[in-house]
């Protein structure tokens, strides 16, 4: 079967916000969605209107409760859950790699990176190399200007140098090509709460976090989400965990992650009473579109 040629044509500001009110939105004038729609485009906001309307049909018509300051208030908290949850992963990126950087390097050498050996697939080993490096090479960092211009170049730089100028994506890579009968591997999986028979479940975990960052990188929506990467359910629950198994699609789920390593990595942190105070502008009705179960603020894992 052939596929379809998109063939619409583009829409100006005014037809766009005509669309809009002709498939009846309400609590919204003219002006006001020609100025949103010049701030945010059309399809950006269709994520936050797509839930109050009926799009099994052609014209996807507004639903009679639907009106515009439940999408504007949808809009402002995935504004607010993003910067939250962008900010928790900076602190649990940082332990990763970390963690990585250190445990193999003392066991391993300052270039164990380097190593084939050490990894379940010679390929996926070349091909992370040659991110690592890549990024290495972009790299402007004062760190890497001084040891270019005091030591051998044709030398590889040590692994606590090279890792703090890559991803979280390849270095959730590395970490998961790493043979699992490694000693080191298995320290940095404990040092997480997990042991070396789940660490299957953390490098999902790393994996997931991993798209949920680029996701908050590039300001695309969180709220409502259902998310093609899913991490594994542990089978042994954490020390706090959840009551019930989350939905392994869902922003629940994820934040659930989050909490679980924070605890770890930054002890001190107060993403759970931010959370809280974020989660007043949501209405009963849609905790179930994010995965959150009724009850989720008595959790043992949401006790502060």
């Amino acid at each position: 079967m052939t596929s379809k040629i998109y063939n619409k044509p583009p829409l100006t500001l005014e037809q766009q916000a005509e669309l809009l009110l002709n498939r009846g939105l309400q609590g919204v004038s003219k002006e006001e969605l020609i100025a949103k729609l010049s701030r945010v485009g059309y399809y950006r906001l269709r994520g936050y209107t797509y839930p109050y309307q009926n799009n099994s049909l052609d014209n996807s018509p507004f639903l009679p409760n639907a009106c515009w300051a439940y999408i504007q208030s949808d809009y402002t908290f995935d504004s607010k859950l993003r910067n939250l949850v962008v900010d928790a992963l900076g602190h649990i990126e940082i332990a990763v790699r970390s963690q990585l950087a250190y445990q193999m390097a003392i066991t391993y050498g300052s270039r164990w990176y380097e190593d084939p050996t050490l990894c379940h697939s010679e390929r996926l080993f070349s091909e992370n190399l040659t991110e690592l490096k890549k990024h290495w090479q972009r790299s402007r960092e004062v760190f890497k200007q001084h040891y270019e211009s005091e030591y051998d170049t044709a030398v590889s730089p040590p692994a606590w140098m090279i890792f703090e100028t890559t991803t979280f994506g390849t270095v959730s890579k590395i970490f998961s090509n790493l043979n699992n009968n490694i000693a080191a591997k298995t320290k940095i999986a404990t040092y997480f709460g997990f042991n070396k028979s789940s660490i299957k479940v953390l490098t999902s975990w790393f994996q997931h976090l991993n798209l949920v960052r680029n996701i908050c990188a590039h300001y695309s929506r969180l709220f409502t989400r259902s998310f093609i990467v899913r991490p594994m359910i542990p089978k042994g629950k954490p020390a706090k965990w959840t009551n019930t198994i989350p939905s392994q699609d869902r922003i629940y789920l994820s934040i659930c992650i989050i909490i679980t390593l924070l605890d770890i990595c930054s002890p001190k942190h107060d993403f759970k009473n931010k959370l809280k105070s974020i989660m007043k502008m949501i209405r009963p009705e849609q905790l179930p579109s994010l995965g959150f179960p009724e009850d989720w603020q008595k959790q043992d894992l949401f006790q502060c």
